[in-house]
Parts: C-alpha cells; structure tokens; sequence
C-alpha cells in the first residue's frame, strides 16, 4: 500500500498574474513538504504532492479568451511546479456553487469548457474536469455538449489522444476529492488538504492468506477491519499534520486504486473472490463486497470511497479487454454497485460527439440514481480503429486495446 497522492486545495485569487500565483502558493509549498515529511515518518510511500484551486469560474470569473486561458494555465503550472506540486487541477467547472442556473453563470462555464483543449496543448500537467450534475443544481443537461466535444477536440492536442487523461466529467463530486482530475476547493474554506491511497495490492495479500474461494466471500470483516486499521492511522496523521501546519484535513479516498502490474490488480481480487476472469460471473458481487467493506469501515471520508475499475492502470483488466472478456457494459454494470465510472478507457479515433454524450448521459443517471459519484474519462486514439492495441508511452499505463461501441 502507497499514498498515491496528498492533494492540496487553495483558492487562488481572482486573475492571477504568475508572480501573484508563485506569493500565494509559497507558504502553502512550505507546509506540504512538512505534511510529506510527517507521512513519509511514518513510512508510508508518498507518490506525488498535487494541487487544487476552486472552480475556475471564480478564478477567471471575468472569462477568458482561448489564448488567455492557456497562458494563464502555463503560468499556473509553473508557479505550481516551482511550489512543489507534481499535478495541479484547475477546480472543477460547474462544481458547487459555480453554476446555479443563472444564465450569466452558465454562459461563462460553457466560454471555459470550449477552452479545456487549449489549456491541455498547452501544458503537460495541468488537469480539467466538468461537474455536469449534483443533487442540488441536477443535471445540468446545458453544458453536456460542451464537456463532450471537449473530449473530441482534446484528443488531438497530445500524442496517442494522451491529453485526455487530464480531462473527465463528474457528477456529485463532493469538493475536497484527493483523486485526480476531479479535485476542487470550494472556494470558502482555507487551504486544506485529503489523501488518495493506492491499496489494492493490500486488499490482494488479505484475500491471497485465506484459503478456499467460500471463505474469502466470508471476508467483509477481516476487509472492513483492514480498512478501519489503515483508516485511523491515516486520520491521527493527518490531524496531526492539519493542526502542525495551519491547514483543514478533509479525509481518505480510501478507493482500492490499482498500479499497471498483476500484484496490484482489482482484476487480481475478481480472479480470487470468482475463480473467472474479470468480466466473468461473480464479477458485479465481487465489486459490491469491496465497496461494502469500505462502506462498513470509519474513517473521515473524501471522493469517491469506491471501487477504480481502470483498463489502462490495472495490468489484470488490461489483459483482459485485449481478450475481450469484457466491456463498457460491464463497467457501467460494476458502477451501479460500488464501481467509480468509466475512466481512462481507450477507444477508436473515430468516437463521435454523439457517442460521448451518451455514455456521460448514461453515467450521469447512474450518479443520479444512486446518490454517489461517478466519473468518465475517455482516451480516443486518432488514427487508431477500435479493437486495436493501445501504445502509450507512459510507466502507469499497461497495453491493451481499444474498446468498442456500438455504431451508428
């Protein structure tokens, strides 16, 4: 087990210059490496230091023209990278009270989110998100064709369609989420920061020390305890941290995210709760057993606390969709039971505007429905045809190929 990520939240002032950004970020730079240090202490591996604002209609609440907004996320990345950030989020479009149908407001948010492909041509770790709906505001059906030719017109922006990663649509995302792309600040609060864990390799070792596939359904327990142990000793530190540094501890993600390789796999816990490939029978309750562990366990809670079923960072699944032992209606199946969405799945070049509005409309009724958060975060390779092997030139991606919809 790892700590992926601990993401810090500020709020940035209102059109920032760079040299604005560098003064507000450096006390904050200060405090990271000191909550890093505490964790690291404690010999917990720390991956990465990440960065939130709050939304970017309070940022750039005057607008921006395409070009002003990729100058203005070039300056954010680098002040944000000199401060000791690894990624840095631009807060989450449309998120909390950015929008609340106004016209005013949601003219603005649609003037931003046309504006999300030059921010990604031109920056390498700068990441956007779209919350297209909440239990309060609803669907917010208006900005649905702009968060997916967003999606479209980032495709070509980096090599292989790889831009898209720091682009995803969310619905109910709470403010405070640790994983990325979807972390905001709710522009009212003072700097915080939560914890993204990367455990499904502990959850592995649990399930691999019981012997026989009946007592490891029997696991909920001996799981939920391992959640509650991992728990508390995260949350002492990071209070700890919070009241040393100044800064609000907002909680866990305790989601079981994976590393592309098989000992850190969900697909590897499918495999041993099941006896089958992932995508094969037992696959849904598998998801729901882990999902409900972590429900059962305490802790301060952030994000998602779900299930990351991800074909590109899960050496598992992505050997699996190469053998086409599932697909995209599985994963929204797996979502309706503890799953987080369909995220960072790649697909043919060819993907119409058309296609990835209906899987955003459909993930946003699952969200809806069930009262949790949901992602979709979609790779189009241009000029790679569907079914074909993905090639992407990064260490936390497995290779795999390209999944398949139902044309037109």
């Amino acid at each position: 087990m790892e700590i992926r990520a601990i993401t810090f939240f500020t709020q940035l002032p209102s059109h920032p210059t760079l040299q604005q950004m560098k003064q507000h970020l450096a006390p904050l730079s200060k405090q990271a490496v000191q909550v890093k240090r505490l964790f690291t202490e404690a010999g917990f591996a720390v991956q990465s230091l990440r960065l939130a604002t709050q939304p970017l209609e309070h940022v750039l609440p005057e607008g921006a023209t395409a070009q002003q907004l990729a100058t203005f996320a070039q300056h954010y990345e680098q002040a944000a990278s000199q401060a000791g950030f690894k990624h840095m989020a631009l807060g989450t479009l449309g998120a909390g009270s950015a929008t609340d149908g106004k016209s005013s407001e949601n003219s603005l948010t649609k003037q931003l989110i046309a504006g999300i492909p030059t921010v990604i041509g031109a920056t390498d770790w700068v990441f956007t998100s779209v919350q297209l709906a909440d239990q309060v505001a609803g669907f917010k059906a208006e900005l649905l064709p702009f968060a997916a030719q967003a999606v479209i017109d980032n495709a070509p922006m980096k090599d292989d369609g790889f831009g898209n990663l720091r682009f995803c649509m969310v619905a109910n995302m709470p403010a405070f989420s640790p994983f990325f792309p979807a972390a905001w600040h709710d522009n009212s609060s003072p700097p915080a920061f939560s914890i993204a864990i990367e455990s499904a390799d502990t959850v592995v070792d649990l399930l691999e020390a019981i012997d026989g596939t009946e007592q490891r359904w029997l696991a909920t327990h001996a799981l939920t305890a391992c959640f509650n142990a991992l728990g508390s000793k995260l949350d002492d530190l990071g209070t700890k941290a919070a009241i040393h540094n100044g800064l609000e501890y907002r909680g866990i993600d305790m989601t079981p995210s994976p590393y592309p390789s098989a000992p850190r796999s969900f697909g590897r816990i499918v495999e041993l709760l099941t006896n089958e490939p992932f995508g094969g029978p037992g696959t849904m309750a598998a998801v729901a057993l882990i999902k409900k562990s972590i429900d059962a366990a305490e802790f301060q809670r952030a994000g998602y606390c779900g299930v990351m079923l991800l074909p590109l960072e899960d050496a598992i699944l992505a050997k699996g969709a190469k053998a086409q032992n599932y697909d995209i209606s599985t994963l929204l199946a797996c979502s309706a039971v503890g799953a987080t969405g369909l995220d960072v799945i790649p697909l043919g070049g060819n993907l119409s505007q058309n296609q990835v509005e209906g899987l955003m409309r459909d993930t946003v009724q699952l969200a809806m429905s069930l009262k949790k958060p949901l992602t979709v975060r979609l790779l189009p390779v241009p000029g790679l045809p569907t079914g074909e092997l993905t090639k992407f030139d990064f260490d936390y991606f497995a290779s795999t190929r390209t999944f398949s919809l139902p044309s037109n």
